[in-house]
């Protein structure tokens, strides 16, 4: 029952150095089942979008290192993420979590997975928003 879930109450935010390297990426969830006939049913799981952010350049040994640690510290908890591009101004930053605007509350979207290269590591990971 939904009245049965508890709502995401996050108290840590994702360091401003590693909310630089996501993607937004906007999606509208929906169940589809089609047909032979060619034709198809759908129907939206959502109202609105859901945004999710992809990890998408590498990291240096600090970052990575950073990042390790906050993804052990913060798994399965939701915490708040700053989209740097929707701040106002743009590229700004509350560490205290205070400031909504271009604030997620987010949860990390699957496991860890990394690529070591000769000066990056590359991270397959992504963060999904929670209501």
């Amino acid at each position: 029952m939904p009245q049965n879930l508890n709502p995401a109450n996050p108290t840590t935010v994702m360091p401003k150095q590693l909310c630089k390297s996501f993607q937004e990426d906007l999606r509208m969830e929906a169940l589809m089942n089609q047909y032979p006939d060619g034709s198809s049913d759908r129907l939206a799981l959502a109202q609105n979008v859901r945004h999710y952010f992809r990890m998408m350049q590498g990291l240096n040994g600090t970052d990575w290192a950073n990042m390790r640690q906050f993804y052990i510290n913060q798994q399965g908890r939701a915490f708040y993420f700053y989209n740097l591009r929707e701040t106002v101004p743009m590229g700004s930053y509350d560490p205290t979590g205070q400031n909504t605007v271009g604030r997620y509350t987010v949860v990390f979207d699957g496991q860890w997975s990394d690529t070591y290269n000769v000066a990056r590591t590359d991270v397959a990971m992504q963060l999904r928003e929670v209501v």
